[in-house]
């Protein structure tokens, strides 16, 4: 009785000292100790604000409006300002007396985007040629007096009389169910497997009907992830969807989400994100064709290192710290059940092995969908542009390989009105050489809701090209244009009107905006310049350039070289290869030989770390102008600049 007493005034106590805080227009409450910050009380009444720095009180990107009630204010780029009415919610405490705390749209994630399709025309289906997982129908011998074999030794001699593969595993779900299934239908049975090393038996079906062989290829982004629903045995593509990753509330780069796994439950919060956003595409793409999550027996997943160790609940902290050592580069294969993939729990998942800390499976998977998997003399480059930028140069003879950190700016993130590329994003702009007024160019054809990434290069080529803006990125105060606003020491450009947006408020692109672009476009092009110049070669050696990445579907080449993202060469030498990491995912999904391929490449490839190359800082700086310090690189862009 004592015991009880002494509990129940504990709980009182907590109930006593815990905080109301409610917040609008979402009209949710949740209760809070005092001392928590708003941006963890948000979480966890399942509000989501955006924090791309990961809560580290550097981004001021999670304002928000207290109403009512008492905080502690903490340092932040916001508060300090003063005369802003808004915190930072990841530097604002609990204090008090219950609150009432109103979250802007500027500081919310548009969680209501719909899943949209990653498919486009470079996408060519092939003939399965040794699937991830196979089925087949076997007849397995009936049980005899004193023979001394049991079921499953029964199973394991068919098994392998009809696919030559002498040691093959056998998970404890297909034990509890084999005296029943293969005793059903006096011994046939449908058997679906995988052959790879270690080979094993996925599920066991009564019958000499197979119900359903599908697998799924997963492109497992910083910014977006992608999935695809494959018919394992013809290798068409039933279904795709993508979506923003879960993981974005967290920080939007991979170093942001490094640095949110160290704090408390913070590892476990990324974890659960990701599988939340893969699952629930998962049953999209199940769902539209009608398929039975069971059937789904077999999925390649292929993410940069960081990305993979998140899913994994791997601890990524000494990926960022000297000497930069991941737990693991080449992945074994798991069950969908231990990895927590909602579908047959004991499908076989092969993830995309890694070649260094930045440049992961999305890449080795990347490279198979270009003449880089090639045996040929001549020199080729890879550029996959998104939240990092990763780069493969080479031959037949060599593979060399590094990382840059682009930043999200490309899919849309760091942008005050930047977006991903869907319906309601501006992806091409023309600017009038006289009055500095856009056309813009909508997807979809509806109301501009932001701007996306190849939106943005056609905008800031746009500009730069006609005088609007100079090599450092900032807008002339000399030309007036009725779309050009100076505001103290910063000027911004308004590409729509508040009437003409989908989200009724005026579309700017700020100089900041613009800065953020340049230093993508700046990491990128000045990793590879340095990788050309390990091998003693120049960006004139390059038979072909391929260019992978969602947002280069809408990619004008002649823009990306104008601003100096990609190097000054013939347009004929450019080839847009699409989502590469999911394309290879698909192959991968199909073909034994293109699994046996990505290792051996991955085991081929040289890392280059460009944080300890002292000459990188260098070519970074150099590449921090529109398009370049050195002109001489950019003959065409020089010939074709308006001259004010």
């Amino acid at each position: 009785m004592v015991v009880i007493m002494v509990l129940q005034i504990c709980t009182m106590s907590e109930r006593y000292f815990m905080l109301k805080v409610h917040f609008i227009p979402n009209n949710v409450s949740v209760d809070a100790d005092p001392g928590a910050d708003l941006l963890e009380t948000a979480r966890r009444a399942g509000i989501t604000i955006a924090a791309p720095c990961g809560g580290k009180g550097t981004c001021g990107k999670c304002r928000v409006h207290v109403i009512e009630g008492e905080v502690e204010r903490g340092s932040d780029p916001i508060s300090d300002q003063g005369s802003d009415p808004l915190v930072c919610a990841c530097r604002t405490r609990v204090a008090g007396t219950p609150l009432v705390i109103e979250i802007p749209e500027s500081s919310r994630i548009d969680e209501t985007e719909a899943a949209t399709s990653p498919l486009d025309e470079t996408f060519a289906e092939i003939a399965p040629e040794g699937s991830l997982a196979e089925s087949i129908t076997l007849q397995v011998g009936a049980p005899m007096p004193e023979d001394g074999l049991s079921d499953i030794d029964r199973l394991k001699n068919a098994v392998t009389a009809a696919t030559g593969v002498q040691h093959v595993a056998y998970p404890l779900s297909v034990m509890q169910c084999a005296a029943d299934r293969l005793r059903r239908e006096n011994g046939s049975v449908a058997v679906t497997f995988h052959a790879d090393e270690p080979a094993g038996i996925v599920r066991i079906q009564s019958g000499r009907v197979i119900t359903g062989h599908y697998g799924v290829a997963v492109d497992l982004g910083t910014t977006t992830i992608a999935v695809v629903l494959v018919d394992l045995k013809t290798g068409a593509v039933r279904s795709g969807k993508s979506t923003y990753n879960g993981q974005i509330p967290f920080g939007l780069d991979v170093i942001s989400r490094i640095n949110y796994a160290a704090r408390h439950n913070g590892l476990s919060d990324l974890r659960k994100s990701v599988l939340e956003t893969i699952n629930n595409l998962l049953r999209a793409v199940a769902d539209e064709h009608g398929v039975e999550s069971a059937d789904i027996t077999a999925a390649v997943i292929s993410g940069n290192t960081v990305m993979i160790h998140l899913l994994l609940g791997l601890n990524p902290e000494y990926i960022r710290l000297h000497p930069y050592t991941p737990t693991l580069l080449d992945v074994p294969v798991f069950s969908a059940q231990e990895i927590g993939l909602a579908v047959c729990p004991d499908a076989v998942i092969y993830i995309s092995p890694c070649v260094g800390s930045y440049v992961g499976g999305d890449i080795t998977a990347g490279i198979l969908c270009c003449g880089l998997a090639a045996d040929a003399d001549a020199l080729r480059l890879f550029i996959d542009v998104g939240t990092n930028g990763e780069i493969v140069i080479g031959n037949r003879d060599f593979l060399m390989t590094c990382a840059c950190s682009a930043g999200p700016a490309f899919e849309g993130g760091g942008i005050d009105c930047g977006m991903r590329a869907s319906p309601g994003a501006i992806s091409s702009v023309a600017v009038d050489a006289k009055t500095g007024v856009p056309a813009i160019g909508v997807i979809g054809n509806v109301k501009p809701r932001g701007i996306c990434g190849s939106g943005m290069i056609e905008l800031i080529a746009a500009l730069f090209t006609h005088g609007w803006l100079d090599q450092s990125g900032k807008l002339n105060r000399d030309m007036p244009s009725p779309n050009v606003r100076i505001d103290g020491r910063r000027a911004r450009y308004l590409l729509a009107g508040a009437n003409e947006s989908a989200t009724g408020r005026e579309l700017w692109i700020s100089e900041t905006d613009i800065e953020n672009i340049l230093r993508a476009k700046a990491a990128v092009y000045s990793a590879c310049a340095l990788m050309l110049s390990h091998i003693g070669a120049g960006f004139n050696d390059i038979e072909r350039v391929y260019v992978g990445g969602g947002f280069g579907k809408s990619l004008n080449i002649v823009n990306a070289i104008t601003i100096g993202l990609l190097p000054d060469l013939p347009p004929e030498r450019f080839t847009y290869i699409g989502n590469s990491s999911l394309y290879g995912s698909y192959l991968l999904l199909l073909s034994a030989e293109k699994r046996r391929l990505q290792k051996e490449l991955a085991r081929k490839m040289t890392y280059i770390d460009l944080s300890s190359d002292p000459t990188y800082m260098d070519q970074y700086i150099a590449a921090l102008f529109l398009p370049h310090t050195d002109m001489r690189l950019f003959p065409s862009v020089e010939s074709g600049r308006r001259k004010t």
